[in-house]
């Protein structure tokens, strides 16, 4: 199965990039800086069964990153 890391998952492209791969059968790791604040995201990722799982991750962080 197919996996994809989607960075800015919360809003805008990265979310429906986030949503259209989940639709397409494969697995998304969502990455938002705050995902307390991603309520799109969030009630996208409770309804996907599994396929969405959302992160904290901030890109212009290393540390970030590596965690």
């Amino acid at each position: 199965m197919t996996t994809y890391l989607i960075t800015g998952a919360n809003r805008g492209i990265g979310l429906e990039l986030t949503r259209q791969a989940a639709a397409s059968g494969a697995n998304v790791i969502a990455a938002t800086r705050n995902p307390a604040k991603a309520t799109d995201l969030t009630a996208l990722a409770a309804a996907s069964h599994g396929q969405i799982e959302v992160i904290a991750m901030d890109v212009g962080d290393q540390a970030s990153i590596a965690a």
